[in-house]
């Protein structure tokens, strides 16, 4: 068996083979054949030097003792007494041998003898401490050919050594017979070898095989893991990861269920010299098939890859796939949370800070609300961004233009060719103001067809073409007031922005496509156009007022706050009153933020009803750490007219981690549906880390339905063996 994508294990003895210089020269030693801190004069390859240095000139013998150590390159040797035969090139090492690699590896030894132009060698017993801080030893170890090393009754773990009486075994090693290293092939090969855990022997394998960390990527299986749930049965995913090539990789990804048969999934990456891809592909043939539901299908598979390309240095392209053969494939077999699927080819031009870009987008819902025959393919969608290099009047003027085809089976058609002239100036006045000025000029040409006359059900407007215009001016004034008092910096700003547009509406002739998530919130308080698409557009006179507070203390600790209301002349009609931005005065839009410290976190986000004062928004956050235990709580809530396209929503979502030692955690998470009284879903596990395992044991519930999609309990077990088949290879999640 090989195992691919780990630090393997590079024996140092190859120091062992270089060349070391002839020590003619040493005989300029004193008298008594001994010189403290002696050296060899380098020969551009070797430096020798010990307290003491002899050269019996009739043996020709060199011996050096006492702090020996010698040097090639980055490579050095140190021991307590090397000798050197010149006649029999044979170079022998006692005491307290060390051999440091460049690399960081270091390898012990007691005794050494090489021969054969240092070549072969024989070791009695060796010990390597890896750069990774894993472990290598062996007895009567062999060097042969100059590239093939052999340790007999080898030992390898990268496990420390429990502190506590009596412990004398890591939590795991790899015991063998014999282990050779093979410096040609890069390949670490263990014969006849056992795994054990607590020194109690758990696998053995005939022949077991990783790379040496030389080398960055190789073939082989990774860690398995293992699961059992209420609707899959038992589980187990065995990847395999090939390294085809330098520039590309696959891993293979079998899922076996006893429920619903074998799942074959399988990630393929590839880097060019303009760019990269990645792809994730799955399929299987269920053994239950569900008549009426999604899951009636013989195959049921998924294609899921990106792609980004640079074509020369303003120039890009790329690419997002995102396909299922059903709408519940994906998270019945647990790949992936997703709901709706984006598919999208696109091209970009930069230029500094002009740019053009061009997408195609392919769409599908998941849920069993969602129709194909109304969901919309966009194709093409262009935009352009053009910014002038001078100024004008003192400000900035920039151009954007934007172009767009919206299709569908059933339902609206729309194309559609927008421009915009934006001009902005910002100057601080010398007692402090930040004042600025702005304005734009916007039209808008369509063509329309198909879209549905909701002043009579059940009928459609005529195809017709719309053109459309809007000027927009405004000013924005700030007074921003710093204090600092005994290490605390506080900056209270209040902001009045006025924008003026004619109130001409917007026209239900053309369809909403891009501006359907619509929320006034503390985020577009200030901007002057709240919607995030082209088909609606805010308009009429108006006003916004908000004060923004921050604090910071010398601690590290901060807060800050914001309050504010929008103000119109007159109603504007054609933005829903849902939104709370509709009437003369808006509902009330807020946040606090408050961090004494890098251990807490709270964010508060509201909207208030600006007559009666209800909540219509309430979002809080909360992470906090105290101690060995860490905990995040949200919850939300968002009334049924929060937004035109959701229903009422509340929930509430609670996590924790508990810290029990320096290597125990115990982990938990669950979300409620408050206003439909459900438990949406539960995770609670126990996980163990050290420097060479990691495992964990989670119980996860899924409340959720849908079409054959049931409620689940899954148990999932994981175990990484660090330095093992980890390191160099993908995740192997897939979609997850």
């Amino acid at each position: 068996m090989s195992v691919g994508g780990r630090r393997g294990l590079f024996l140092l003895v190859a120091l062992l083979m270089l060349p070391f210089a002839t020590p003619a020269s040493a005989q300029s030693a004193g008298p008594d054949g001994a010189s403290p801190e002696a050296s060899f004069p380098q020969s551009g390859e070797v430096l020798m030097q010990a307290d003491e240095l002899a050269y019996d000139r009739e043996a020709r013998i060199v011996t050096a003792s006492g702090n020996v150590e010698l040097a090639y390159g980055e490579r050095v040797l140190l021991a307590d007494r090397v000798t050197y035969d010149e006649t029999t090139g044979v170079v022998t090492a006692d005491g307290n041998i060390a051999l440091l690699d460049p690399q960081g590896d270091v390898a012990f030894a007691d005794h050494l003898v090489l021969r054969n132009e240092m070549r072969d060698g024989v070791i009695d017993t060796l010990r390597v401490l890896l750069s990774d801080n894993s472990r290598l030893a062996g007895h009567s170890v062999v060097r042969s050919g100059g590239n093939i090393t052999t340790l007999h009754r080898g030992v390898y773990s990268p496990c420390n050594i429990c502190a506590e009486k009596g412990q004398t075994t890591p939590i795991w090693q790899i015991k063998a017979f014999r282990v050779v290293h093979n410096k040609e092939e890069k390949r670490i090969v263990y014969e006849d070898a056992f795994m054990e855990f607590f020194g109690v022997p758990v696998l053995y394998v005939p022949y077991f095989s990783h790379p040496d960390p030389t080398v960055k990527r190789q073939s082989g299986f990774l860690t398995p893991s293992i699961a059992s749930s209420t609707e899959l049965g038992q589980q187990v995913e065995v990847p395999y990861f090939w390294a085809i090539s330098p520039d590309k990789d696959l891993t293979l990804i079998p899922r076996f269920t006893t429920k619903e048969g074998p799942v074959y999934q399988g990630k393929y990456r590839q880097r060019f010299e303009s760019g990269s891809l990645t792809s994730f592909a799955t399929g299987t043939w269920p053994r239950s098939q569900q008549s009426g539901t999604p899951g009636e299908n013989d195959f049921r598979g998924s294609l899921f890859g990106e792609g980004d390309f640079n074509i020369d240095d303003q120039w890009s392209w790329s690419f997002q796939t995102e396909l299922t053969t059903d709408d519940t494939y994906l998270r019945k077999y647990d790949l992936s949370g997703k709901t709706d699927l984006v598919n999208n080819l696109n091209a970009t031009y930069v230029d500094g800070r002009n740019s053009f870009t061009a997408d195609a987008y392919y769409f599908r819902g998941l849920l069993a609300t969602d129709s194909e025959s109304t969901t919309p393919w966009v194709a093409p969608t262009l935009q352009y961004e053009h910014v002038f290099p001078d100024q004008i009047l003192g400000g900035n003027l920039g151009f954007s233009a934007n172009a767009t085809i919206i299709g569908r089976s059933v339902g609206p058609q729309s194309r559609r060719v927008s421009g915009t002239f934006r001009w902005d100036r910002r100057e601080t006045t010398s007692n402090g103001f930040i004042h600025r000025l702005f304005g734009s000029l916007r039209g808008d040409f369509y063509s329309v067809e198909d879209v549905p006359n909701t002043a009579v059900p059940g009928t459609e407007f005529e195809a017709q073409t719309i053109t459309r215009a809007l000027p927009t001016i405004g000013t924005e004034w700030s007074y921003p007031l710093a204090r600092s008092d005994g290490g605390m910096h506080q900056v209270i700003e209040p902001i009045v922005q006025l924008i003026y547009s004619p109130n001409v509406g917007n026209t239900v002739e053309i369809p909403d496509e891009d501006s359907l998530s619509f929320e006034f919130d503390d985020t577009n308080l200030f901007s002057e156009d709240r919607f995030s698409g082209f088909d609606r557009w805010e308009t009429g006179a108006r006003a916004n007022v908000g004060v923004r507070y921050s604090i910071f203390t010398p601690n590290g600790g901060q807060a800050n706050a914001m309050f504010g209301q929008s103000y119109r002349l007159e109603d504007n009609t054609s933005i829903a009153a849902e939104t709370g931005l509709r009437d003369e005065t808006s509902d009330y839009v807020g946040r606090i933020m408050l961090s004494p410290s890098n251990d807490f976190l709270a964010v508060y986000r509201f909207r208030l009803d600006d007559e009666e004062f209800k909540i219509k928004r309430n979002e809080i956050n909360l992470l906090g750490r105290h101690g060995p235990v860490s905990a995040e709580v949200g919850y939300g809530y968002f009334a049924a007219d929060q937004s035109v396209t959701f229903q009422e929503r509340e929930e509430i979502y609670l996590g924790s981690i508990i810290k029990l030692d320096e290597y125990w955690r115990l982990f938990g998470q669950t979300r409620r549906d408050l206003a439909d009284h459900r438990t949406v879903a539960n995770r609670v596990g126990i996980g163990y880390e050290d420097e060479c395992l990691g495992a964990s044991l989670t119980f996860k519930q899924s409340f959720y339905s849908d079409r054959d999609i049931e409620p689940d309990n899954s148990l999932v077990f994981q175990i990484t063996l660090k330095t093992l088949g980890t390191d160099n290879a993908p995740g192997t999640t897939g979609l997850r």
